[in-house]
């Protein structure tokens, strides 16, 4: 997808629209804390897949069908990086599971639909695209937080 200006917290609005249809079947909140004034130049291809594969993630793995709870994407400026702190409320990741979520074709959900290959995407795309880099912390039953940091964004001051 093309390069271009956007103004952030406006498209992951955008993003949560295309989503709609998936979180509505749900009982999880979702919140987006961004500043309005974060504009940059780049692919929103790339922002779209990342909030998407997170948002995805979450309702699959992290929810039963009636749990309610809370998704927060946390989005700030350092310099010249962004951060974004993604959690939710969910079930959390296993112990054992954690180090291979990044893993090509790696999935709990197999029988309901997954291929594995979200998280390896997002990975991918944050560590190439954008010279960065991805931490996941969880616990089972204490939901899950990811720190993303991103460093090759160019900030369109307003």
């Amino acid at each position: 997808e093309a390069k271009r200006v956007f103004n952030l917290n406006v498209y992951l609005h955008e993003v949560l629209v295309s989503l709609r249809n998936f979180i509505r079947k749900t009982k999880v909140n979702i919140e987006i804390i961004c500043p309005s004034s974060i504009k940059i130049n780049s692919y929103p291809g790339a922002f779209s897949q990342i909030v998407t594969n997170l948002v995805m993630n979450s309702l699959h793995h992290g929810f039963d069908k009636d749990d309610a709870g809370t998704i927060r994407i946390l989005v700030q400026r350092d310099k010249k990086s962004l951060i974004i702190k993604y959690s939710d409320t969910g079930k959390g990741i296993k112990k054992a599971d954690l180090q291979k979520i990044y893993d090509p074709f790696y999935t709990t959900n197999r029988e309901d639909g997954g291929s594995g290959l979200g998280m390896n995407i997002l990975y991918n795309i944050i560590e190439t695209s954008f010279n960065g880099k991805i931490e996941c912390q969880s616990a089972e039953n204490e939901g899950v937080s990811f720190s993303i940091e991103m460093n090759n964004i160019e900030f369109v001051e307003v």
